[in-house]
């Protein structure tokens, strides 16, 4: 937009050295001029000025004589025209003159905007390719650290490459642009609209463009042929949309993976009946699905469908074998003998198998590469055994017992490992809420195998009948200051539950009771300190070997001094003998730590009842 002298006057940035022209100079000696001498120059009124007040009236310029006659006025219209001619081709050249500065510094600004633009997309760009690397990494990382990757053997690491290694250098073309750029300021008079709204349509929506954390020094030292060209590949083709990020979960791409390379080994051949099969696709939504999810399942609900049956609490009698069934008869077999025993049950099997592959429409959540002919063998072998095994406990008492016995105890394990694992999940609760326990030494003692079980009793009781409670059973290996960190983690949590709601019948009465009977040791990880000093005498006297495999146990962490934390007190009595100078450490035993060392000679001169219940025998 064109300017004026007002606003070049108005703006702080503008500064112009105006020319005077020069008096044109007549060749022939002109007479003086009959005006006084003030009068003869008359100054330049700018448009500030005019627009400020108005300007008097010029006086009448004087006549100027003509060449020929002395009689003629000094100053002639003709010379007073192109005096005005002149005037009027000296201001629009300082006109054109400021509105090519005016143009010039405008671009020079926008060009400034549209770098500092670019420079911040660049830097967000890079910090989110950072954080995405980062969690693609912490996700692998935890991929490959679970049990289940664990367990795998042979399983080949995949290397996790890096998307921004290919577009390394594509900053370079950024750190060309001068560094007085960003010292430059925005004019005040130009507003940023009219800065984006001239920029270039490969600038407005930039590729993404990375660069590689830790490659900087690389970058900076390529040759100017590379800079070149990544700076013309960093606009896009105006054709081309402009690219965007796609997130990718790394666990699905595995699982995809690992889907397509179980789907390559069935087409290839049929899966060995050592493999098992691999975990459902679908779960369960609660205990009220029913859904058949698993080859298993399939192949149980198989047997008792084409034996005609409900259930299998009432199991028909054993086939007598050499009798022929008919096609449409349900099917039957000989419990007393094994399918590979029993050419009945040879084609009581082939004959299961064939009516399931032909009606595995009915078992549509359970995946196609069950159905293999290994597979569905092995599965049917399983499912017979536990029909055999339910026959004979529905025919014979004494059978039946014992499998009842069995599923009892299988059931009463469960329960009691439900208990452990909820008592470590309180316990690992608390001690996060106590910042006194937040040392890698308390790790070891945050363990199923530490947790002393919980063994329902029942007493009877004349006046309010039979009553259930838990009989806590400890371990005898366990130390005075490991019991004293328990009994602190389980009060902070019985805080905690004083105030929330109860429902139903609430917590069964529990009751300490002896420790657990047999030789038990320790488990991995342990510290020394949670280790009671009097069962490492018991143990000496009777089990000597054990000392040598404590020291592949006990991991003691290093920058804990137990001098400076009395939360928990001693481990025990020993402990005081041996701060006092009276411990005989054993030679034999110097490569272990203070609380494995043995003394055979002092005695303890204090007696504490709950040591004597947790560790004498």
């Amino acid at each position: 937009m064109p300017t004026s002298e007002l606003s070049d006057a108005l703006n702080p940035y503008y500064a112009q050295s105006r020319s005077r022209p020069l008096q044109s100079t007549s060749s022939v000696q002109q007479p003086p001029p009959t005006q006084p001498a003030a009068q003869q120059h008359v100054p330049h009124r700018s448009e500030l000025e005019l627009a400020i007040s108005e300007p008097p009236r010029l006086p009448a310029a004087p006549p100027t004589p003509p060449l020929n006659s002395t009689t003629r006025p000094a100053n002639t219209p003709s010379s007073v025209g192109v005096h005005a001619v002149h005037e009027l081709m000296r201001f629009l050249a300082s006109t054109r003159e400021a509105q090519e500065i005016e143009r010039k510094r405008r671009i020079a600004w926008e060009q400034e905007q549209e770098a500092k633009y670019r420079l911040r997309q660049a830097e967000m760009e890079r910090r989110m390719l950072e954080m995405r690397q980062e969690i693609t990494a912490l996700k692998a990382r935890v991929a490959f650290n679970s049990p289940a990757s664990a367990s795998s053997s042979g399983a080949p690491l995949i290397s996790i490459s890096n998307p921004a290694h290919d577009s390394e250098p594509q900053l370079s073309h950024l750190e060309s642009y001068p560094s007085h750029l960003e010292r430059q300021q925005p004019t005040p008079t130009t507003s940023p609209a009219l800065s984006f709204s001239s920029t270039p349509a490969a600038i407005s929506s930039p590729a993404p463009e990375y660069n590689q954390p830790g490659a900087g020094p690389s970058s900076h030292s390529a040759p100017d042929s590379t800079e070149a060209s990544t700076s013309a590949s960093y606009f896009p083709s105006p054709s081309l949309p402009p690219a965007r990020f796609i997130s990718v979960d790394p666990s699905s791409s595995r699982r995809n993976s690992r889907k397509r390379s179980i789907a390559e080994s069935d087409s290839e051949g049929e899966p060995s009946s050592d493999d098992k099969s691999p975990p459902p696709q679908h779960r369960r939504k609660n205990h009220h699905d029913t859904r058949c999810l698993t080859i298993q399942h399939a192949m149980r609900n198989h047997l008792l469908r084409v034996m005609m049956l409900e259930s299998d609490k009432d199991l028909p009698d054993s086939h007598a074998e050499g009798t022929p069934l008919g096609p449409d008869d349900s099917i039957r077999f000989v419990w007393d003998k094994t399918p590979k025993q029993s050419v009945h049950n040879g084609r009581m099997k082939e004959r299961v198998l064939k009516d399931l592959k032909a009606n595995r429409q009915l078992y549509k959540h359970v995946p196609d590469k069950d159905f293999g002919k290994k597979t569905l063998d092995s599965v049917f072998d399983q499912a017979f055994v536990t029909l055999r095994q339910k026959f004979k406990a529905q025919r014979d008492a004494s059978v039946a017992k014992s499998h009842k016995q069995r599923e009892d105890i299988k059931a009463q394990r469960a329960r009691r490992l439900s208990r452990r694992k909820i008592k470590l999940s309180n316990r690992s609760a608390a001690r996060n809420k106590i910042a006194e326990f937040e040392h890698v030494t308390f790790d070891g003692a945050l363990q199923v195998e530490c947790m002393s079980s919980e063994e329902s009793e029942v007493e009877e009781d004349s006046a309010s009948g039979s009553r259930t409670f838990l009989r806590i059973r400890g371990f005898p290996w366990r130390s005075l200051r490991l019991q004293r960190f328990f009994d602190t983690l389980d009060a902070e949590d019985k805080i905690d539950n004083a105030q929330r709601p109860r429902r139903g019948v609430g917590r069964k009465e529990r009751f300490a009771g002896p420790p657990q009977e047999g030789f038990l040791l320790p488990p991995k990880g342990i510290a020394s300190w949670m280790i009671s000093k009097r069962w490492m005498r018991m143990v000496q006297t009777s089990h000597g070997e054990v000392l040598g495999m404590l020291k592949d146990i006990v991991v003691d962490s290093v920058g804990f001094n137990w001098t400076q934390f009395h939360v928990l007190w001693e481990e025990s009595e020993d402990d005081g003998w041996h701060e006092m100078g009276h411990h005989v450490p054993d030679p034999a035993q110097n490569d272990l730590h203070y609380s494995l060392q043995l003394d055979g000679t002092a005695t303890p001169s204090l007696t504490s009842s709950s040591l004597q219940n947790a560790f004498l025998m």
